[in-house]
């Protein structure tokens, strides 16, 4: 086995056995899913709370005005009056959210609404009385101008890729989630080379190090080794990632026959360009990290240090969230073209828009020769740094190392 292999096993091994790791991974994994879970959990519980109607009025405004609420709206009782204003102990008592007052006012309707939160009760409330409002000035049955306001409606992607709007929102669904994953991947596993650089030279394990093998091979094992982990980890992200969303769409189709859920639009093709981005991203990362954990003479430095670095990941991020929206955007295109950036960017675009091939091949492309770059000039950087101790060397002597 050679040299580089013994250096990356021992690596590799050392992280996955990590306490630490293994807590990461596993605070990610419940991070994964509360993100996925908790706004269906959350408008559930609010929906509940605030489509459960009691209504109060004449049978001749009530009985018809259920009918039409039903497909959106729970009525948890029928009154014909109120002997007393609504209060809170009222909606208790009735495990309801509002109370609904129908009265004729003139030839149309009248609706008096006391709820505990206005600003969070339906606005399809009134829409949905609608038919009842033109019933009653027409003298119409509400079911027939129900029927007759229903206009069918068959949105359809231009290019063709997805089936519906269903499956347009789950591909901004899956971009998202494939967005806050590879943010997490690449600072949490690019901070771990930064922090393990910065020990073995404080310790001075380094010293023993290069006394066996290169700089640039342990440079290299070190990489390797942090991006395998992260594959890991990032693979136990994206399959619960996965499971969450197809449970999710399951939920919708069979729980709500309305809405419109569709499948999660995303190819073997897009994964496999997931993947060759997120290589692309941490290689670039994971040089800078490390070779400005070279740098560092004490572990005290290491926050300020990985500030600045830190920037480039969020700015990517946030262009990132905006692709998914404006994927078409100049300045979202443009920024799928910039190292650093890219692999963020590009991929989300490729998540919810067809994407010319020409466009990611030029970006790999660029990305992977800054990589090679930046590896080269990381590596020299990594070969002066690691054995200067107390100081961190002068821009002198990096300039010098990098003209060698």
């Amino acid at each position: 086995m050679n040299t580089l292999a013994v250096v990356f096993n021992a690596e590799f091994l050392r992280r996955v056995r990590s306490r630490a790791y293994l807590f990461g991974t596993a605070i990610g994994a419940l991070l994964v899913l509360l993100v996925a879970f908790l706004p269906s959990l959350v408008n559930h519980a609010s929906s509940n709370a605030t489509k459960r109607i009691v209504l109060v009025g004449p049978p001749a405004l009530t009985v018809p005005a259920q009918r039409l609420l039903d497909p959106d709206f729970e009525v948890v009782a029928t009154l014909p009056r109120l002997s007393a204003k609504p209060t809170v102990a009222f909606l208790d008592a009735h495990h309801a959210g509002a109370v609904a007052v129908l009265a004729r006012s003139g030839d149309g309707l009248h609706v008096t609404v006391d709820t505990r939160d206005p600003s969070t009760f339906p606005s399809s409330f009134a829409s949905d009385l609608g038919p009842l409002e033109v019933a009653l000035a027409t003298g119409t049955s509400p079911q027939a101008v129900a029927a007759h306001l229903k206009v069918p409606i068959d949105v359809r992607d231009v290019a063709g890729r997805f089936e519906n709007a269903g499956a347009a929102d789950a591909a901004k669904g899956a971009a998202y989630l494939f967005i806050i994953l590879l943010y997490l991947a690449v600072l949490l596993n690019a901070q771990a080379i930064l922090t393990s650089v910065t020990e073995e030279k404080t310790n001075r394990i380094a010293e023993v190090l290069v006394s066996a093998v290169s700089a640039s091979q342990l440079l290299a094992a070190k990489i390797l080794a942090v991006t395998a982990t992260g594959f890991v980890q990032l693979g136990v992200w994206i399959a619960i990632g996965f499971y969450a969303g197809s449970t999710l769409t399951a939920g919708v189709t069979q729980g709500d026959a309305g809405a419109s859920a569709g499948p999660l639009a995303i190819s073997t093709g897009e994964i496999l360009l997931f993947i060759a981005f997120f290589l692309v991203g941490f290689a670039q990362f994971g040089v800078l990290y490390a070779a400005a954990g070279s740098l560092i003479s004490r572990t005290e430095d290491i926050g300020s240090v990985a500030g600045p670095l830190v920037l480039p990941v969020v700015i990517a991020f946030v262009l990132a969230q905006l692709g998914v929206q404006l994927p078409n955007s100049p300045v979202i295109v443009a920024s799928s073209f910039v190292p650093l950036i890219a692999p963020f960017v590009m991929f989300t675009r490729i998540a919810v828009t067809p994407i010319p091939a020409w466009q990611i091949a030029t970006s790999l492309t660029i990305n992977v020769v800054v990589a090679i770059g930046l590896a080269l000039l990381a590596g020299r950087i990594y070969r002066v740094g690691l054995l200067l101790y107390g100081r961190p060397p002068s821009l002198r002597q990096i300039v010098a190392t990098l003209r060698a």
